[in-house]
């Protein structure tokens, strides 16, 4: 089946010598990858590196903030040219669309919060954001959960006693320690969910794909991504 986007991607590779927009979709709170500023401007480690891809590709980058689980649907039907936000490469995820090179490593350990005491994850209900690879673990595992359209929906179910614990990318956040620490939760149980780093997904078949990884390359040769990254991860 043609991905419904690859027309959509075609038109834009012939338009992007006339400078039209590409638009780029991010699920904005996930420091330090994408975040909001007190302007509601996305910010972030992926929104300096994308903004050194669009300049380097000539391309006229506009961004648009959706939940995460609408990227991939989103950059599948049209909606978004790229997408990216700590978009973790899966196999489940390379069946629906195309990614760039890889331009982050991930942690495969991650980590379930809960009030001390809270059955293990095998026994526990479990509250997840929508789309996530963590959503996909809890699935493939057979645990129970809920699946909440937003991380802070998520949050605030297991804060609120709604469910038993909370699974997503906690591990290194400051923002997340402070919420638990301020709620009375803390990090119970870890499980392995790898993946194969973080990248930028495009429709399947879109031109795009090749002016984004030889930026990615140009970044990588001089030396700018990881300064971006310097920057972002100490």
């Amino acid at each position: 089946m043609v991905c419904a986007g690859t027309i959509a991607g075609l038109v834009t590779g012939l338009v992007l010598a006339s400078a039209e927009p590409v638009v780029v979709g991010t699920d904005a709170p996930f420091p330090d990858y994408t975040a909001l500023d007190p302007q509601g401007q996305v910010i972030g480690y992926e929104r300096d590196l994308m903004d050194g891809v669009c300049d380097r590709a000539a391309l006229d980058c506009t961004w648009e903030l959706a939940n995460f689980d609408e990227l991939i649907p989103g950059v599948m039907s049209g909606r978004f040219d790229v997408v990216l936000g700590g978009m973790a490469v899966t196999d489940e995820r390379r069946a629906l669309v195309d990614f760039t090179q890889s331009y982050h490593l991930t942690d495969p350990e991650e980590w379930y919060i809960g009030r001390p005491g809270a059955p293990a994850p095998s026994q526990a209900r479990t509250a997840v954001q929508s789309g996530t690879v963590h959503e996909s673990h809890l699935r493939r595992m057979g645990y129970d959960h809920s699946v909440f359209a937003t991380e802070a929906e998520a949050l605030a179910a297991v804060a609120e006693g709604r469910v038993d614990l909370a699974l997503g990318p906690f591990s290194t956040r400051a923002d997340i320690q402070d919420f638990a620490a301020a709620r009375g939760l803390d990090y119970l149980y870890s499980e392995l969910i790898p993946d194969d780093g973080v990248a930028m997904a495009v429709c399947k078949g879109n031109p795009l794909l090749d002016r984004l990884d030889a930026a990615l390359d140009a970044m990588r040769q001089d030396g700018s991504m990881a300064a971006i990254e310097s920057r972002w991860f100490q």
